[in-house]
């Protein structure tokens, strides 16, 4: 059996200017290409996400059931003050912003964790904290801000 390529290998038929497969080329040096692999570089992390955002989508939409309100929450609700918050945005937010947004909005005047909304998006930390920083730049007004014990809260 002959053995699996190296990341070296890999990475010397990437920079090839050859037009030939990854097969093609594991083919041509008497190797075989080994089936998956857990890494943990930038471009499978990136990946990964991808296809688990998708799931995630595809598993929301097929949870929204048809919501039937009996009557006495009807008139729950009419008895409650309609209040609600609008946001402004200077720019339109991605899918990973729209996500933070959402957690911050559900947890609205509590404390989120970076390690909370980490978690939420399976990223580092440090990505993390570069998404807080493009999601206060989008947002008018000062509405997200620093906790004292750690975290962000959305002042709303």
């Amino acid at each position: 059996m002959p053995s699996a390529l190296t990341k070296e290998e890999i990475m010397q038929w990437r920079r090839s200017t050859e037009k030939i497969t990854l097969e093609e080329y594991a083919q041509r040096l008497g190797k075989s290409i080994q089936s998956k692999k857990e890494t943990h570089d930038l471009h499978d992390l990136f990946l990964k996400k991808k296809d688990i955002s998708e799931e995630i989508e595809q598993i929301q939409a097929a949870q929204k059931p048809v919501e039937q309100k009996t009557e006495q929450e009807e008139q729950e609700e009419q008895q409650k003050p309609d209040r609600e918050v609008s946001f402004d945005f200077k720019k339109k937010l991605n899918k990973r912003e729209e996500v933070i947004f959402n957690y911050f909005r559900e947890n609205r005047k509590q404390i989120v964790s970076v390690k909370d909304l980490a978690n939420l998006l399976e990223l580092p930390n440090d990505y993390v904290y570069k998404y807080i920083k493009n999601l206060r730049a989008k947002l008018a007004g000062d509405v997200l801000t620093n906790a004292e014990q750690g975290g962000y809260i959305l002042n709303v």
